[in-house]
């Protein structure tokens, strides 16, 4: 699972982290640097440190989705600043090329983690009344 966010972001990063820890601390988490840095040293959590975004993170990133290493990717987006820094339009290329679930802020971050974790408890509890078909949401 990848967490990374922009600068004016990485305050609600932490946040969701916080309030998901518990779910999200089983899994191999991965971030660029300085985001990364500042999730670790405010929740404690372990995430693999890639290199600052706009020193290659992000083609890192995009690296590991194609080679499905990442299961969903969450990047809160400040959507006061631009996405033309290097790697990411190819980061978010990649996500939609492997249909890899992809979050750019809060409301959508929450539902597709709580979607994500509460579908694989189902799966681990093997839980008879966890079948998909009942989990369908018409928009």
């Amino acid at each position: 699972m990848a967490l990374t966010a922009q600068t004016p972001k990485i305050r609600d990063l932490v946040t969701l982290v916080q309030k998901y820890y518990d779910g999200i601390v089983k899994h191999s988490l991965v971030s660029t640097l300085d985001t990364g840095l500042v999730v670790r040293s405010m929740t404690g959590i372990k995430i693999d440190l890639l290199s600052c975004g706009s020193e290659g993170g992000y083609l890192q990133l995009a690296r590991l989705v194609n080679t499905g290493n990442l299961k969903m990717v969450i990047f809160l987006h400040d959507p006061l600043l631009c996405l033309d820094g290097p790697g990411i339009i190819e980061f978010l290329g990649s996500c939609n090329m492997q249909n890899i679930p992809f979050a750019n802020n809060m409301n959508t971050a929450e539902f597709v983690l709580h979607r994500f974790l509460e579908k694989e408890m189902a799966i681990s509890w093997r839980c008879p009344e966890a079948r998909p078909e009942r989990n369908l949401i018409y928009v």
